[in-house]
């Protein structure tokens, strides 16, 4: 793996290319212990489920998906897994977006992380989002970027006209006006913390 580093400044020039404006890290109740198998299963019915609940049927039989880059990181010891992620919101309400996605994650399964343990915001800085996505290029190389559940075949016009009452009922079933609320207190709560830190807080999230 002599040309990480080569490898790394590629995939960085090429997601900065790409349009998404959501940061986010999503963790497990115990990323140690969670074990890969698991991990890449839940992760896997998680996006099909963000799909599902923002784009209903056409996820599956059109492939209208939400555009996502995900990358996996074991953290600094190389034993905590958890994944983070840059996404074009696929509703014009970004910071809603936010919630939904950490909302449908809190409650997608009990090995998944409590909301105010994930990380899902409006990007602030391009380029210091993607030096964090691809930070572990040097350990893990090409295997940090996870092909399987990211996406980037959307036409982002073919994707605004899903915005509609019936994608409101859907967003309604998958993530209760309670665990709405939730989320945006832990949204609030994360951009606070990012404003008092000036934007290194990030790199403290795993």
């Amino acid at each position: 793996m002599a040309d990480w580093r080569r490898e790394r400044r590629e995939l960085n020039r090429y997601l900065l290319e790409q349009d998404w404006d959501v940061f986010g890290t999503l963790k497990f109740v115990n990323g140690r212990t969670i074990g890969a198998e698991t991990a890449h299963k839940l992760l896997r019915s998680y996006w099909n489920r963000v799909d599902r609940v923002f784009f209903g049927h056409a996820a599956k039989r059109q492939h209208i998906r939400v555009p996502r880059w995900c990358f996996a990181h074991e953290g600094s010891d190389a034993e905590n897994f958890h994944i983070h992620f840059v996404l074009k919101s696929p509703i014009v309400d970004t910071e809603h977006a936010c919630c939904v996605l950490n909302a449908i994650w809190a409650k997608h399964h009990h090995q998944t992380a409590p909301l105010a343990k994930n990380w899902v915001m409006p990007v602030i800085s391009r380029s210091r989002a993607v030096n964090y996505v691809t930070r572990e290029y040097w350990r893990m190389g090409s295997a940090t970027l996870l092909d399987e559940i990211s996406w980037h075949s959307t036409d982002l016009a073919e994707m605004a006209k899903y915005e509609h009452d019936a994608q409101r009922q859907r967003i309604q079933r998958a993530a209760s006006p309670i665990w709405l609320r939730q989320a945006e207190q832990a949204l609030t709560a994360q951009q606070a913390a990012y404003a008092a830190d000036d934007g290194n807080l990030v790199a403290k999230r795993g």
